[in-house]
């Protein structure tokens, strides 16, 4: 009998193994999917209104290092660098900064 049990538990846990290596094989897939979603724009390609925000007052100094749309949600993120100081902002195409 203990030896049904021992075998039987270590089904469980063999199973329970599985499961979570499939479960970081999905989410692997969906980061690629996402990371196949933004698509590398040059700085001179945002839009308007987010060149105009990037060169106010709050963003002064900051310089764009790559420029990203974001397909699936129609956002620009933009990473920015002052000196030794990096920063990741998303924009829509209004300009506004989004979370």
């Amino acid at each position: 009998m203990k030896k049904v049990i021992f075998v039987l538990s270590l089904m469980v846990i063999a199973s329970v193994g599985f499961v979570s290596a499939a479960s970081l094989t999905n989410n692997s897939a969906a980061y690629s999917l996402l990371q196949d979603e933004k698509e590398k724009i040059k700085p001179e390609e945002l839009p308007e209104p987010v060149k105009t925000t990037l060169n106010g007052d709050e963003y002064k100094g900051w310089l764009v290092q790559t420029a990203y749309r974001v397909k699936a949600k129609d956002v620009y993120e933009v990473e920015l660098k002052k000196g030794a100081e990096t920063k990741t902002l998303r924009f829509d195409k209004e300009g506004k900064v989004v979370v």
